[in-house]
């Protein structure tokens, strides 16, 4: 890698640097993006909760745990079909209104899912929060990029999403141990209420970048100058993002379906697999916090060398899983891609994307992302019927090729095409 490489990310133009003062020099908006991360753990751990409560919020709502689980694709295939036209529908919004109210709506729908006498008003209730939930984190992401520096867009990320890596390890398993206190409707409506005072704080604690959904840009152009927000960077944004889903898809495979490859697969005892996925955890977390400064180090490189370490892991999840140290490195190097992948690709497909486009980029990665998630654990659930050692050798295929779009892609220059 070279030092022009390192340099790029220098090379984009942004309003922010002369029309907000907290992307003047190399200062981070630290209170604001410590906001922001609290806000983007709170709507993950509400995203996984389904997956920790499965038994309690069946047995409540008088339905069999496998039905429970369609909380969890339906979640996934809202925000898929509905954060791009929703995204449209509210680009003239300025983001510092936006944030706030959409973090409200959440916590409105998961108030309800709470109270829920039947399955299908807890069912209404998941739609309404992930559709709120996917226009939430496609403005989310670009707001980052409005109000700090270019080159220190990647740490920013790295800072808000930092929240969902916490989810995992902290607010999903509070929520666990909590249900057998207060019942799972108490740990929705606790949630619910943990969202509503931090969409009260984001309303209080934003400031203005300058511009509304629909407007400015690197460039100062007016998305609303465009029906379609769309011009020649979107191509670039749009392919990353989509081949960066083929690696998704591949890791949700497997990770759907982690538990069965431990003890199955591995042939590690049950009582291994809660310290196997601390490990996991762990691993990424530390990826977490790697990612913001790789990208910003190397933004063309940052992800597809990221691929080749999930590569690496899933062959030895395929050739050798029973040997249990190159198992564990395994996990410890899918762990670290966990952490490292998804914020490295939301960095890289918003310096693709122009100032026209950038705001639509956020809701793709938001669509294609969800997409790639309910897809992998469907083909997941296809392939385990033939045998848990199939889903390794699948999902090693599957990021492969989005692994090889991503090379191809990579040679796409960083700073954003010029809008027509």
């Amino acid at each position: 890698m070279t030092d022009t490489d390192a340099r790029e990310p220098t090379r984009i133009p942004t309003a922010t640097t002369t029309s907000n003062p907290s992307s003047t020099g190399h200062a981070l908006p630290w209170a604001t993006l410590i906001a922001l991360s609290f806000s983007t753990f709170a709507t993950v751990t509400v995203e996984m909760l389904p997956s920790g409560l499965l038994p309690q919020i069946g047995g409540g709502l008088g339905v069999e745990p496998a039905v429970v689980g369609g909380l969890v694709t339906a979640w996934a295939l809202t925000i898929a079909v509905t954060s791009m036209p929703l995204v449209r529908v509210t680009r003239n919004v300025r983001r510092t209104r936006l944030l706030p109210a959409a973090l409200a709506v959440v916590a409105a729908a998961v108030l309800a899912t709470s109270l829920a006498p039947t399955f299908e008003i807890a069912l209404a209730g998941r739609i309404v929060s992930a559709a709120a939930h996917g226009v939430f984190w496609a403005v989310i992401v670009v707001y980052v990029s409005e109000i700090v520096a270019p080159d220190r867009i990647g740490r920013a990320l790295a800072i808000v999403l930092a929240g969902p890596a916490v989810a995992g390890l902290v607010g999903l398993p509070i929520g666990a141990a909590l249900v057998d206190v207060v019942g799972w409707r108490g740990v929705f409506g606790g949630a619910s209420a943990i969202l509503a005072v931090t969409a009260i704080a984001l309303a209080l604690i934003l400031t203005d970048p300058g511009r509304t959904i629909g407007g400015g840009g690197s460039s100062g152009v007016d998305e609303r100058a465009s029906d379609s927000g769309w011009d020649r960077s979107a191509m670039a944004s749009t392919g990353t993002a989509l081949a960066g889903t083929l690696v998704l898809l591949g890791h949700f495979v497997v990770f759907t379906y982690i538990s069965m490859i431990v003890t199955d697969a591995a042939r590690f005892g049950s009582g291994s697999l809660a310290i196997l996925l601390a490990v996991f955890g762990a691993a990424g977390a530390v990826g977490v916090t790697a990612s913001g400064w790789l990208s910003d180090r190397w933004p063309r490189a940052t992800v597809p060398a990221t691929v080749l370490v999930l590569l690496t892991a899933f062959v030895i999840v395929t050739v050798a899983p029973t040997v249990p140290v190159l198992f564990v490195i395994a996990i410890v190097l899918w762990g670290l891609v966990s952490g490292v992948f998804p914020p490295a690709m939301q960095v890289r497909v918003l310096r693709l994307a122009s100032a026209r486009f950038r705001t639509a980029a956020g809701g793709v990665v938001v669509a294609t992302f969800n997409l790639g998630v309910a897809a992998g654990a469907a083909l997941g659930g296809v392939v385990v019927g033939s045998g848990v050692d199939r889903l390794a050798p699948v999902a090693l295929v599957v990021a492969a090729v989005g692994g090889v779009a991503l090379v191809l892609l990579a040679r796409v220059g960083t700073a954003p095409v010029p809008s027509p």
